[in-house]
């Protein structure tokens, strides 16, 4: 239940983009309110891969919190990535490691975080319609509510959405589960096969995190995506699985938009990037926490919330834009037949091209903008 419906800013989507972006306004003193649609925190299709670009930011929102801490040092350490493509397999280090931590526990350490730094946050709470362009007007399963401003943080696929349309043909799709597995290697494994691929990593002691992306006409489950690659059937055959895998569809990859009128997207609902990449979590946060500091000046009435918007896009693109474009040359691999990615993967066999490649998908930690 609401204690007010009058907020400085509203967000919708409680997920990593939506609660780092509510907790970033929270400290800078705004009155802000977190909407969630569905139960939370849940299981989410993802591979769980919060990479080295994202952690300070993620020890900084979780950093009044014990849990969280806690959270980070006892997450997995991944340090090594291997491709594997039929009998071939090639290694790369992952430098600064990353950390493997699962979507359940990530959510609900960012959602306690936001609570703790004073955001109302409401789950269970559908927004039915958003109308205005500052202020906004929030029609809800639970009652109408104003905000100064709005940030979407609703995922790729919801009513905000600007492009709905559904290509014909197979979808793309993604499934996910955890298996108990003995001794999993500290790496994240990237089983390629024609028209998809499975990421395999530990989650926990003795806990792996499998997320496949595969076309609807080649797999619409884990065990058949694990029949599509002998290695990963191999590996699989023992698994014990933790709960029913979840998945989503169809994943449709369209022009970044993180602005729309004076509305600010963040995470996937502004792109989807390639989840093989690995930056779909950094992304999240990092948009997040960058819309609420452009929001935050427009709050202090350095600038209108017309400028904040376009301060918003504009970091944005130098930003992201690069890691977007970098990752959907990569996509082309899995769109290839059998033969013409064995011939590419043999390229990244070479000497000092696979770092190359993770390379260009990472970018620097950006500085915070002043506010």
């Amino acid at each position: 239940m609401l204690i007010d419906n009058q907020f400085d800013l509203a967000i919708i989507g409680g997920g990593p983009a939506g609660s780092a972006a509510a907790i970033t306004a929270a400290r800078l003193e705004a009155s802000v309110l977190l909407l969630e649609a569905r139960s939370f925190p849940r299981h989410k299709v993802c591979g769980e891969f919060v990479s080295a670009e994202a952690l300070d930011i993620l020890a900084d929102l979780l950093e009044n919190l014990p849990s969280g801490r806690a959270l980070l040092g006892a997450a997995p350490a991944i340090d090594r990535t291997r491709l594997f493509l039929g009998t071939r397999v090639i290694e790369a280090p992952v430098s600064p490691a990353a950390l493997s931590i699962t979507r359940y526990d990530l959510d609900a350490q960012l959602w306690m975080a936001a609570q703790t730094a004073g955001v109302e946050s409401l789950s269970n709470c559908e927004v039915t319609a958003a109308e205005g362009s500052g202020p906004f007007r929030l029609t809800t399963s639970t009652g109408t509510i104003s905000a100064k401003a709005l940030i979407v943080a609703a995922g790729r696929w919801s009513q905000f959405t600007p492009d709905r349309t559904v290509p014909a043909g197979p979808r793309w799709i993604g499934v996910k589960g955890h298996f108990r597995e003995r001794h999993p290697n500290p790496s994240t494994d990237l089983y390629f096969f024609e028209n998809g691929y499975c990421g395999v990593q530990p989650v926990a002691k003795d806990i792996v995190n499998a997320c496949a992306m595969v076309r609807s006409d080649r797999a619409t489950s884990l065990p058949e995506v694990f029949a599509l690659h002998a290695k990963l059937a191999e590996r699989a055959a023992a698994w014990i699985p933790m709960f029913q895998p979840v998945s989503t569809a169809p994943l449709i990859y369209r022009s970044p938009q993180p602005v729309r009128g004076n509305t600010m997207f963040a995470g996937d609902a502004a792109a989807f990037i390639d989840p093989f990449v690995g930056d779909g979590i950094s992304i999240a946060l990092r948009s997040g926490r960058l819309a609420a500091q452009c929001v935050s000046r427009f709050l202090s009435s350095e600038i209108g919330l017309d400028e904040a918007a376009a301060l918003y896009q504009e970091e944005y693109s130098q930003q992201f834009a690069p890691l977007l474009s970098a990752a959907s040359r990569m996509r082309l691999l899995l769109s290839l037949p059998g033969f013409a990615q064995a011939a590419a993967f043999g390229l990244l066999r070479l000497p000092g091209v696979m770092p190359f490649v993770i390379r260009k998908t990472r970018k620097a930690k950006e500085e915070a903008i002043s506010n």
